[in-house]
């Protein structure tokens, strides 16, 4: 991977200004051997493990804000906001409406074994998947499935885009559409949720460690997984696979998902 490539995967772990942070390396997976420092209008980055080549500098024409700016293409040029859990969002005990979608989209499972961490919006009246940044261990943000069907939009997102959700701790991934597609395969393979059809660049940074790479969109949307595929094949991932759907994936349960992919 060249500099290039690697200064898009640094930028999509959302580092914050001014700081100097060591954490798992995405290049080589090695735990606690990668330094990334975003001082001195800089971005810096090196990974101490002696069979990885990762490291880079990127010295900002302007500031850090100006390199966020151009490779999250972000509106905004400050710091990553931090996230704040509502007030609104309670357990999905305290509504029969989110714990019936739970068990009729095969999320039960991954919430209740805390593969996912789910919560109902009192406010919003949404069942709400709770988003973590896996390499800092912090809620960035949240994504809302709407109860009623007449209430706009379907989804709704809390706080930042940049980063997916993932669902499950297995080798292999699969990029799907939605949370709770996420959640029904996170017995089998871990779930990748990127909220819509496009990778975003600083998705890169969160899917890298996994031996083998899926991409299952909806069967509406096969072009685009096969286009997702190619992306990432250019990115340097080598053992990335299509498979075309008849259903989506949350209508399966795991026996079911263990033939699809591995049958």
């Amino acid at each position: 991977m060249n500099i290039a490539q690697q200064k898009e995967v640094i930028i999509g772990l959302s580092i914050p200004e001014e700081t100097k942070q060591r954490m798992d390396c995405p290049f080589c997976h090695n735990k606690n051997t990668l330094l990334v420092d975003t001082t001195e209008d800089k971005i810096s980055w090196y990974c101490f493990h002696a069979s990885c080549s990762a490291k880079g500098r990127h010295n900002g024409e302007k500031t850090i804000k100006y390199v966020n700016k151009t490779f999250n293409k972000q509106e905004e040029t400050g710091e990553p906001k931090k996230f704040f859990v509502p007030d609104s969002f309670k357990s999905p005990y305290s509504n029969e409406r989110a714990m019936k979608y739970l068990r009729d989209n095969n999320c039960w499972d991954a919430w209740s074994m805390n593969r996912a961490d789910v919560k109902y919006d009192i406010n919003k009246e949404r069942v709400v998947f709770m988003i973590k940044n896996n390499y800092t261990n912090d809620y960035v943000g949240a994504v809302g499935r709407a109860l009623d069907k007449s209430v706009f939009p379907k989804w709704f997102m809390y706080g930042s885009k940049n980063v997916p959700f993932i669902c499950g701790q297995n080798d292999d991934a699969v990029i799907v559409e939605d949370c709770a597609s996420a959640c029904a395969v996170s017995g089998v393979l871990t779930g990748i949720a990127i909220m819509g059809t496009s990778l975003a660049e600083t998705h890169l940074a969160h899917i890298m460690q996994f031996k083998t790479i899926y991409v299952a969109l909806d069967r509406d949307a096969t072009t685009k997984s096969f286009s997702i595929a190619k992306e990432l094949r250019g990115k340097g991932f080598v053992n990335v696979q299509v498979k075309n759907l008849t259903e989506d994936l949350k209508y399966y349960n795991s026996d079911e998902i263990r033939r699809i992919f591995y049958d």
